[in-house]
C-alpha cells in the first residue's frame, strides 16, 4: 500500500507538473445551420426541388463536415495574407516542406487543428480552431467558415474544385504577361524613335508639306536672284519696299519739267534756270542713293530666300531617311504588336470568365448560413488540470495495480501457506501477527509486553499455537526432561527476540515452566530487551565464574530468562562445549520448556553447532519480505550438519492484509474468527 500510495501521489505531482509547463492552447468555436437554398434549384417542369428526407438530410450534413475538413477549404483560408504569414503556422509546415513554400502544406498545417462536429441530432454544426494565441484561433476558425461557404457555393454553382486560388493565379499570370509585352513594344518604339503608326500616313502627309514649302522656297529664291539682277534703274517689285524711290523719281520728272520749261522762257544763265537746274541734280542723288538701298535690300531677300530653302531641303532629307527607318522596323513592330495584342485578349477573356464565375457564385447562395462567429476564448482550453489530474490518478492507480499484481505474482518472498510448501518444500508452523493488526488499541507498543496486557487476543494466540507446535513436535525427540525448542532465522531481524520471549511468557502464564536463553552472542537481544542490567550471563556460569543459579532472572510472568553479558563472541566454539551440554541436562531436569534465541544460520555457525541439544528448531522468516533463497539457504546449512527444522513460521504479517491475499492461510479467516478474541 505505501508504494501504491507513492505511485499515486507521484503520478499526480508529474500530471501537475506537466499540465504547468505545458503551453496553453486556445479554442475558438464558429457555429453554423445546414439550411439549403432551393430558390434557384429548379426542376425541367418549373417546380421547386423535392425536399430531403430524414437519411438523405443526415448524409448532407455529413458530407458539409467532411467538406470543412477537406484541402480546397484549407487553400481557401490560406487567401487570407494575415494568416497564409503565421509564423506558428509555417513553422509546422517546415516539418512537411523545408522551404515553407508549399500551399498544401500550409493547408495540411491547418487542418490539423481544426475539426468540425455536428451538434447533436440538430442542423446545427460547429468548427473549432486551436491555437496558442485566442485572436489567431478565432481568427482561423471564422476564416473556415467564410471559405466553407465560398467552397460550397463554388461547388453548387459547378465550379471547379480547385477553387479560386489557381484562377487567380492565372489571372496574375497572363495580367503580368500583357504588360510584359506592351513595355516591349513601347521599349521598341523608343529605341527605334517610332513616334508615330509606321502604318498610318501621317508621315507621308508630313513629306509632302515639306515639298510645298520646299518648291515655294525655291520660287521666292528665283524671284529675289531676278529682282537683284534688275537694272539699276528699274527695280522689279517684290517684297521690298520702294514707294520712297517712286516719290524721288516723280519728284525729279517734276524738276526736270520745270528746268525745261524755264530753259526754253528764259535761257541757260537765267538764275532760276540754276537752282532749277541744281534741284534736278539734288534729285538724281536721292534716287542714286535710294537705287542703293532697295538693290541691298533685294540682296538680302534673296540670301534669306536660299537659306530657307536649303533647310527646307535639309528637313526632307531627314524626313525622307526617317521614314525609310520606320518602313523597316515597322515590321518586327508589327510582331511584337500581335504578340502584345495577343496576350491582351487571353487576359481580358479569363478576366471576363472570373467575373461570370463571380457572378454565379454571388447569384448561387450556399446550403449554410453563420448562426454565431467566433470569439477570442478567454480561457485556454489545454491543458485542463483537473482533467490530467484524473488521468494522473488513473495511471498511478493502473500502476500501482499493476505493479501490486507483479508482486503477488511473481513474488520471490513468502507470503502464504502455499509458498512456504511449494517454495521450500517444509511444514508450515503458524503466522505471528503485527501488534497493530492484530489489536485495534493496543495499550503498549511492545510486542513482547502486549502479549500480558492482552492475553485474549490473537496476537497472543498467535504465539500460543506456535509454542503448542513446537513443543509437540519437540516430544518426538527421544530425550529425558523439558524439550529444548530453538528459534533461528536465515536472516537477522526476522522477530526471533519478539517470538522467543513471547511464547515464554504465555508458557510461563499458562504455569508452565519456561526458561529462555539468549544465544545470539553478538546481538545480545534477549538480554537488552528483557534484563538489560544484567551483570553476568550463563557464559560465566560456564567459566565457573558464577553458579547457573546466580545468572537465572525470572521475568513478571515466571519465566526465567538466562542472559549473556558483552564480550561472550569471543568465545571459541562454546556450543559444541561439554560445559554446555552439562548446562542443556540441568535446564531440562529443572523447566519444561527451554527456548533457545539464536543467531541467523546464514550470519554466523553458531545455530548449526547447536543443533544436536534441540529437540526442535523453528525457522522464521519475515512476512513478504525474506527472500526465498536466502531461506533455501538456510535450510541447506541446517541440513549439511544433519539437523533438520519442524517448519517454518511468517512472522510480522498484516492479519488484515493477508484476510484479502492470503486464501488457505489461517490469518484468511480472520474476521471470521475475530469474535473469539479480545482485545482488553
Amino acid at each position: 500500500m505505501p508504494i501504491s500510495v507513492a505511485i499515486v501521489a507521484a503520478t499526480l505531482v508529474l500530471a501537475f507538473v506537466a499540465t504547468k509547463l505545458m503551453t496553453p492552447e486556445y479554442t475558438a468555436t464558429a457555429q453554423l445551420q445546414y439550411a439549403p437554398n432551393e430558390t434557384l434549384a429548379r426542376g425541367a417542369s418549373g417546380q421547386g426541388a423535392r425536399p430531403l428526407g430524414d437519411q438523405e438530410r443526415e448524409a448532407a450534413i455529413g458530407s458539409q463536415i467532411q467538406i470543412i475538413n477537406s484541402l480546397p477549404v484549407a487553400k481557401q483560408v490560406l487567401t487570407d495574407k494575415a494568416i497564409a504569414n503565421n509564423a506558428h503556422l509555417r513553422e509546422v509546415a517546415k516539418a512537411m516542406d523545408p522551404s515553407g513554400q508549399s500551399v498544401d502544406a500550409l493547408a495540411s498545417a491547418l487542418l490539423n487543428n481544426v475539426s468540425a462536429t455536428r451538434v447533436g441530432q440538430t442542423p446545427l454544426f460547429t468548427i473549432s480552431y486551436v491555437d496558442e494565441n485566442p485572436l489567431d484561433a478565432a481568427r482561423i476558425a471564422n476564416a473556415f467558415a467564410r471559405a466553407y461557404l465560398v467552397v460550397q457555393a463554388q461547388q453548387k454553382a459547378g465550379g471547379e474544385d480547385t477553387g479560386q486560388t489557381d484562377t487567380s493565379k492565372q489571372l496574375k499570370l497572363l495580367a503580368q504577361q500583357a504588360r510584359d509585352a506592351d513595355a516591349a513594344v513601347a521599349a521598341y518604339r523608343l529605341r527605334n524613335n517610332i513616334v508615330v503608326d509606321p502604318a498610318s500616313t501621317a508621315q507621308g502627309d508630313a513629306l509632302n508639306t515639306i515639298n510645298s514649302e520646299l518648291a515655294g522656297a525655291r520660287g521666292e529664291a528665283a524671284q529675289a536672284a531676278a529682282r537683284g539682277a534688275a537694272s539699276g534703274s528699274t527695280v522689279i517689285s517684290g517684297g521690298v519696299d520702294t514707294s520712297a524711290l517712286s516719290s524721288l523719281r516723280q519728284q525729279r520728272a517734276e524738276a526736270a519739267r520745270d528746268l525745261a520749261g524755264l530753259s526754253a522762257r528764259y535761257g541757260d544763265r537765267n538764275p532760276q534756270v540754276i537752282d532749277a537746274r541744281q534741284r534736278v541734280a539734288e534729285l538724281d542723288k536721292s534716287v542714286s542713293r535710294e537705287m542703293a538701298s532697295v538693290s541691298r535690300s533685294v540682296r538680302a531677300e534673296s540670301d534669306a530666300a536660299r537659306a530657307r530653302a536649303a533647310s527646307i531641303e535639309s528637313s526632307l532629307a531627314q524626313t525622307r531617311g526617317q521614314l525609310a527607318s520606320n518602313v523597316r522596323a515597322s515590321v518586327e513592330l508589327a510582331e511584337l504588336q500581335r504578340k502584345a495584342d495577343a496576350a491582351r485578349a487571353l487576359y481580358t477573356n479569363l478576366l471576363a470568365t472570373v467575373g461570370q464565375q463571380t457572378t454565379s457564385v454571388a447569384i448561387v447562395q450556399p446550403d449554410a448560413q453563420v448562426v454565431s462567429a467566433a470569439v477570442p476564448p478567454l480561457k485556454p482550453s489545454s491543458p485542463r488540470l483537473l482533467i490530467n489530474l484524473v488521468v494522473g490518478f488513473a495511471l498511478g492507480t493502473a500502476l500501482a495495480l499493476a505493479l501490486a499484481y507483479l508482486r503477488e505474482r511473481w513474488s520471490q518472498t513468502i507470503n502464504t501457506i502455499d509458498d512456504i510448501q511449494r517454495l521450500l518444500g517444509v511444514d508450515f508452523l503458524n503466522s505471528i501477527p503485527t501488534l497493530t493488526s492484530a489489536i485495534d488499541k493496543p495499550r503498549t507498543k511492545d510486542p513482547a509486553e502486549a502479549v500480558i496486557l492482552h492475553p485474549m487476543s490473537s496476537y497472543a494466540e498467535a504465539f500460543r499455537s506456535l509454542a503448542t507446535t513446537l513443543i509437540f513436535d519437540a516430544r518426538e525427540a527421544k530425550t529425558e526432561g523439558g524439550r529444548v525448542i530453538g528459534v533461528t532465522s536465515a536472516l537477522p531481524r526476522e522477530g526471533k527476540t519478539t517470538t522467543t520471549t513471547s511464547m515464554a511468557r504465555v508458557l510461563a502464564m499458562a504455569s508452565t515452566k519456561v526458561a529462555i536463553i539468549d544465544a545470539d552472542l553478538r546481538r545480545r537481544s534477549v538480554t537488552q530487551a528483557m534484563c538489560p542490567d544484567a551483570a553476568i550471563g550463563w557464559t560465566n556460569a560456564l567459566n565457573g565464574e558464577a553458579t547457573l543459579r546466580d545468572v537465572m532472572i525470572t521475568d513478571q510472568t515466571g519465566a526465567v530468562i538466562l542472559p549473556i553479558t558483552p564480550g561472550a563472541e569471543k568465545s571459541q566454539r562454546i556450543f559444541e562445549t561439554e560445559a554446555f551440554k552439562d548446562m542443556i541436562a540441568t535446564l531440562r531436569r529443572e523447566f519444561e520448556v527451554i527456548l533457545i534465541d539464536t543467531a541467523p544460520v546464514l550470519a554466523v555457525v553458531d545455530t548449526r553447532t547447536m543443533i544436536p541439544q534441540l529437540d526442535s528448531l523453528a525457522l522464521l522468516t519475515h512476512w513478504r519480505r525474506t527472500p526465498v533463497k536466502a531461506v533455501r539457504a538456510a535450510l541447506h546449512q541446517i541440513e549439511t550438519v544433519g539437523g533438520s527444522v519442524a517448519g517454518v513460521a511468517m512472522t510480522m504479517v498484516n492479519l488484515k492484509t493477508q484476510a484479502q491475499s492470503g486464501y488457505g492461510d489461517a490469518s484468511y479467516y480472520y474476521t471470521d474468527m475475530k469474535e473469539y478474541y479480545v482485545s482488553n
